[in-house]
């Protein structure tokens, strides 16, 4: 993972287009929050399809669904084709594979021109029961007033699989070809990621940077974190933005923006409000938001990260002295890479990484993706997270760039990975200071029971208190190669 590291922060940070686009550039379309629900629980039998009429208007362009996919006997492939039948190209290139019995969510991007504003499910090889909710949709130019309001939604579970996670499914697919279903993985060592260099601090230029519109004050967190408490609020109009943006003036806001490529952060104290960041293309390891050179105090809240276009190269946020709120943030390798400290994540879902099992960047061997992975720093705070979804580590310290200290994990719910938490002491020797205070977990880790794993000299001084399973039963460290 060292490698990988430098090659994002110092190579990788060159690759894309050779002109960055400025940031006041003016956007061909709108997008329309809308946050429907469409469709609840409704079986889909094997070779079978069921047509839906969307609530958007007749001139939309385009729609996002949240599509959720669960109890099917057998893996079985759901895919959403535009208009009222399926094509052959269409079940070709599925939105997403469902796990036998578990749910499984996807984000899925569709071109309604011609459509008729309706779109057809088809379901491959099993019952499903499939449940689907109108994220939002494009119209070209201005956007009109909302069609309707968005109807309540029940708090969502602790487990997120009742009600539809809003992962989405990205259009092109560089190689390798992902598999989401993970197979066995190895006995979590502590040397999983390759030792990262030092950053160089990029030239500094008089780009502009946006202007953006002030909104109203951002919604208080209710509940677990989950589709309907993070992310852009409902009823937000955002401004799209093509390609990539630089921001490089101290104290800048981006608020309601869809920012269609990376956004590289080379000032301080710069906020991004309500607003979704979904990538662009990457043949070399990028992240949606970087924080470039001397960059501190970036606040990201009532934001969506994901990459629309999948690739094992594309990470979610870079960087340390960063604090992030009701973020949703999915369908990239790691959600969050953190390089130094300061650091505050809270009321965030974190889920639905991408994974495959020959990734390049792991030398052939299958992706370690992670939804916190922590290379250096102090002053760690993770609070009030929903965790999940990985195949390497919902909480991965790696001390690849030096000490880790005074890092706290307090309320969070937390599931998925060889073991969630992996505390690598490595070559710089115990971690200190380290917090656990009432974390759930659930029972979806690769090795069963390994909710925390750590090596001999950290765990006398790990600090637990309140650490659970979902079944109410106390957690337990794993000793490292025990």
């Amino acid at each position: 993972m060292g490698a990988v590291l430098t090659a994002l922060l110092a190579i990788g940070l060159a690759t894309g287009p050779a002109v960055l686009r400025d940031a006041s550039a003016e956007a061909s379309s709108t997008f329309v929050t809308l946050d429907e629900r469409v469709l609840t629980n409704h079986v889909v039998g094997p070779g079978g399809k069921h047509t839906l009429r969307l609530p958007v208007p007749a001139r939309a362009t385009g729609v996002r669904l949240s599509v959720t996919g669960r109890l099917a006997w057998r893996p079985t492939k759901v895919s959403v084709c535009p208009g009222g039948t399926t094509t052959r190209a269409c079940l070709a290139d599925p939105a997403m594979t469902t796990p036998t019995r578990t749910a499984r969510n996807t984000h899925v991007a569709v071109d309604l021109r011609g459509a008729d504003r309706e779109v057809t499910l088809h379901s491959s090889a099993a019952s499903v029961s499939l449940t689907v909710r109108v994220v939002g949709y494009d119209v070209e130019g201005a956007a009109p007033p909302p069609t309707r309001k968005p109807t309540a939604s029940p708090a969502p579970t602790r487990k997120p699989t009742a009600s539809p996670a809003p992962t989405r499914k990205p259009t092109a697919s560089p190689a390798p070809t992902p598999t989401r279903k993970p197979t066995s993985t190895p006995t979590p060592t502590s040397a999983p990621t390759r030792k990262p260099t030092a950053s160089p601090t990029p030239t500094r230029s008089a780009t502009p940077t946006p202007t953006p519109t002030r909104g109203s004050a951002a919604r208080p967190p209710a509940g677990v974190p989950g589709p309907d408490t993070t992310g852009v609020p409902a009823g937000t109009r955002l401004t799209v933005h093509e390609g990539d943006m630089r921001i490089t003036t101290p104290g800048t806001v981006v608020d309601g923006m869809e920012i269609r490529g990376i956004v590289r952060v080379e000032a301080s104290n710069v906020t991004i409000r309500r607003s979704v960041v979904s990538g662009r293309p990457a043949d070399s390891s990028v992240g949606l938001v970087m924080m470039i050179g001397d960059a501190r105090n970036l606040t990201i809240e009532d934001s969506e990260l994901y990459s629309k276009d999948r690739s094992p190269h594309v990470r979610g946020v870079i960087g340390h002295g960063l604090t992030m709120t009701r973020v949703d943030v999915h369908s990239v390798t790691d959600q969050l890479m953190l390089t130094g400290g300061d650091v505050l994540v809270q009321d965030s879902w974190l889920h639905d990484n991408l994974h495959w099992e020959k990734d390049a960047n792991f030398g052939g061997g299958p992706t370690h993706d992670d939804n916190v992975q922590i290379a250096a720093g102090s002053n760690i705070r993770l609070l009030r997270n929903v965790l999940e979804g990985t195949h390497n580590a919902a909480v991965m310290v790696t001390q690849d760039r030096g000490a880790v200290r005074d890092l706290q994990l307090v309320g969070n719910r937390i599931g998925g990975g060889g073991c969630s938490v992996n505390l690598a002491e490595k070559s710089v020797g115990p971690l200190a200071g380290l917090v656990l205070t009432d974390n759930v977990f659930d029972r979806t880790q690769v090795h069963r029971g390994c909710a925390i794993i750590a090596d001999a000299g950290t765990i006398p001084l790990l600090q637990l208190r309140g650490n659970r399973w979902a079944d109410g039963v106390a957690t337990t460290v794993t000793l490292r190669g025990s």
